[in-house]
């Protein structure tokens, strides 16, 4: 009770999962290792099961007729059509056991019963009132009576205190072992200072009475809760039903034969045997699954306590491995009031939305992660995000949507996967966050074993990030916009959200990818026809007539130029503008050469890449201005740009043209100027740079 009021159930965090799962699979050997024993009513052993294999063949028969009703109850997606198959079949099994016993005939013997419990059966022990009596003996208070403490001998109490303590101890870490553990079979979030706080009640209530100690029972939980119990009308019926298998129970219990009872044990038994162990396949880590093993197989031989123990030792030794030194899991926090993604050629209406304090980017929280996550920095964690989120709320720039930036984190363990898809949850339920993005940082995903993109993208959108993807339908979904390499991984059209929509969730390889993400719903909120125009001519394959085509370079050329610039000061400059067509490989400049021209690409892919360096590269979209620094400042070509599709449409402004737009118009030529420091700035203020990745390329 204490622990709960004071608020320390977060102890719990310091259980790893793989120990919880070793556990459940330790529980499941011992309760297939109890049923064994209930059905041939006898300690488990080679020569004990060879003589009673006719009580076991019972439970074998009725095991494998539910797995396969099981089987054949299975929907597509693997769960079950019917939850409430296993009770009724358990229920049946007492009848079904009586019919065959009675219709053949059969002579068995009394080892497939329970024993009688007490002698009062023979003689009306079926009244109201000889089960009171039995219940409610008069010898019943008998040990309050006896007790003298004079004979007691205190030398014995304290020789017995370190038993005592560690039996208190044993009972204590049932409630942080079997809850989170329950919580994982149920896929459910539980709150362990409240139950602890209820443990404590209900152990206060039951001393007052003396009662024995309690806790929540692992396995008769799970049961319950696969056979469809739920919500307090489903727990106030089971606690009516066992009130009155209290006072029946020794009558009941010697006319239901072992069978019923083996063969429950033994499929929950194997249930959570498999749960814990075959399940788990490749969830998790090498040495955590070791651990998994290590606890079950400990378990089963010496029991609980000292499964403790080296569930202890599989901890720490995950510590150790998965931790070299520590560090906040945090590294720190911002709004992307300040930051820039590689679609640069936005309209101005888009620009104004975007730059707005009250529904611009200043709406987004960018929270970027560090080093190794794990069980023991979780609670960490989650405070930190709690705290970050809740001083926030009600604040004009409150969070609309927050980027989680995975890209400096070394390994993830399942408990700290498993935190992460809870925090999803926590952030759109109790911070009203419309969109939250998750961000590996690599093509790899994220650096864990569980699959944690699965479980965070609401539509799958990475399901395979080796899968080739259609240029065009990648690059169209989102706008023409452009990224290092990032555009390979769209699949899905522009995320969107209405007022009452607060579910959403999506994972992106790359900050770039995740922070266009983002302003496309942040514009789509205001006006979602922005981005359809946005998108005019990028995803038609079909020619554009000519006309149509200048139209689009010059806007274009508009979107790239400051707002202050007239418009028809931008014509004149587009007038300067000769159109060029090149097919796929087509080399336009090579690293080294002279500067003689900036290209505005219209339509296709080009692709930039540096020579002295292996891989280094960057896709050039539609819209974009190339060439432009080489243009104005006379530097040699930086990079090396080809054609990357199998047509691009550019528009080039030659280094005569700009010489002479110098000497007969200079208010024009200065556009170029302006392109070129916005191009500069933009570069400077890219999320990849403001963050830590240094993947700009000079073209």
């Amino acid at each position: 009770y204490l622990l709960g009021r004071l608020e320390l159930g977060r102890v719990t965090y310091f259980f790893p999962t793989h120990v919880l799962v070793g556990c459940i699979a330790g529980i499941g050997l011992f309760i297939v290792k109890t049923g064994v024993e209930v059905t041939i009513n006898q300690p488990l052993g080679v020569e004990a099961v060879l003589d009673s294999m006719n009580l076991l063949y019972v439970v074998i028969i009725f095991e494998g007729t539910l797995r396969v009703l099981e089987y054949l109850n299975m929907n597509k997606d693997g769960k079950p059509r019917f939850a409430l198959l296993s009770p009724i079949f358990f229920c049946m099994i007492t009848p079904i056991f009586y019919t065959v016993v009675y219709g053949l005939d059969l002579d068995i013997g009394e080892g497939y019963f329970f024993p009688q419990l007490d002698n009062a059966g023979s003689s009306g022990s079926g009244s109201i009132e000889s089960i009171f009596n039995r219940v409610f003996h008069k010898d019943l208070f008998d040990m309050w009576r006896v007790v003298d403490l004079r004979n007691i001998s205190w030398s014995a109490v304290v020789e017995s205190i370190p038993t005592m303590m560690a039996l208190s101890l044993f009972s204590l870490i049932h409630v942080p072992i079997n809850i989170p553990a329950f919580a994982i079979s149920t896929n459910t979030e539980a709150d362990m200072n409240k139950e602890l706080i209820a443990h404590g009640y209900s152990n206060i209530m039951s001393g007052l009475f003396g009662g024995l100690q309690n806790y929540m029972a692992y396995t008769q939980s799970v049961l319950y809760a696969r056979s469809g119990g739920k919500g307090k009308s489903s727990g106030i019926a089971v606690a009516v039903v066992t009130s009155i298998l209290f006072f029946v129970g020794p009558l009941v219990a010697s006319k239901i034969p072992r069978c019923m009872a083996g063969t429950l044990l033994v499929h929950v038994g194997v249930d959570l045997f498999l749960e814990g162990t075959y399940d788990t396949i490749g969830k998790f880590e090498r040495l955590e699954y070791s651990g998994i093993w290590l606890i079950t197989i400990v378990m089963t031989i010496y029991g609980m306590n000292a499964a403790m123990i080296a569930g202890g030792i599989s901890a720490v030794s995950t510590y150790a491995v998965q931790t070299v030194a520590y560090l906040h899991p945090i590294r720190g926090q911002m709004t992307a009031a300040t930051l820039r993604s590689s679609k640069r050629d936005r309209g101005r209406q888009e620009n104004e939305i975007l730059d707005s304090q009250e529904i611009g980017r200043n709406r987004i929280l960018m929270i970027q992660l560090q080093g190794h996550l794990f069980f023991g920095n979780m609670a960490q964690l989650n405070e930190s995000i709690h705290s970050i989120l809740s001083a926030e709320q009600n604040k004009p720039s409150q969070p609309w949507i927050v980027i989680m930036d995975f890209s400096l984190v070394l390994g993830i363990d399942s408990s700290a996967a498993q935190a992460i898809i809870n925090l999803k949850k926590i952030m759109r339920d109790n911070y009203d966050v419309r969109l939250s993005i998750f961000v590996p940082g690599s093509e790899h995903g994220f650096p864990c074993a569980y699959r944690l993109t699965n479980e965070l993208d609401d539509d799958a959108l990475v399901s395979d990030p080796f899968e080739p993807i259609d240029l065009n339908k990648s690059f169209s979904s989102l706008g023409e916009f452009t990224d290092e390499e990032t555009a390979m991984l769209v699949k899905k059209s522009t995320v969107t959200w209405v007022e009452n929509d607060h579910s959403r969730a999506q994972v992106c390889q790359t900050l770039d990818l995740a922070l266009v993400v983002c302003e496309n719903a942040l514009i789509s909120q205001q006006n979602p026809s922005l981005l359809k125009d946005d998108s005019i001519g990028i995803s038609d394959n079909t020619d554009l007539p000519v006309e149509d085509e200048k139209a689009l370079a010059l806007r274009y050329l508009i979107n790239a130029s400051p707002e202050s610039i007239d418009e028809e000061c931008i014509d004149i400059l587009f007038s300067h503008f000769e159109r060029e067509v090149y097919q796929k490989g087509s080399i336009l400049w090579s690293q080294g050469e002279e500067s003689d021209c900036a290209k505005l690409l219209v339509r296709g892919v080009l692709e930039a890449h540096l020579e002295n360096e292996a891989g280094t590269r960057e896709r050039v979209q539609s819209g974009r201005i190339i060439g432009e620094l080489g243009l104005v400042h006379g530097d040699v070509r930086m990079s090396s740009v080809h054609c990357a599709s199998e047509e691009a449409i550019v528009y080039s402004l030659s280094c005569d043209a700009f010489k002479k737009l110098i000497e007969t118009d200079p208010s024009v030529a200065r556009v170029m100027d302006l392109i070129c420091i916005m191009y500069l700035a933009n570069r400077v203020q890219h999320v990849s740079n403001r963050i830590f990745e240094t993947r700009c390329l000079p073209i």
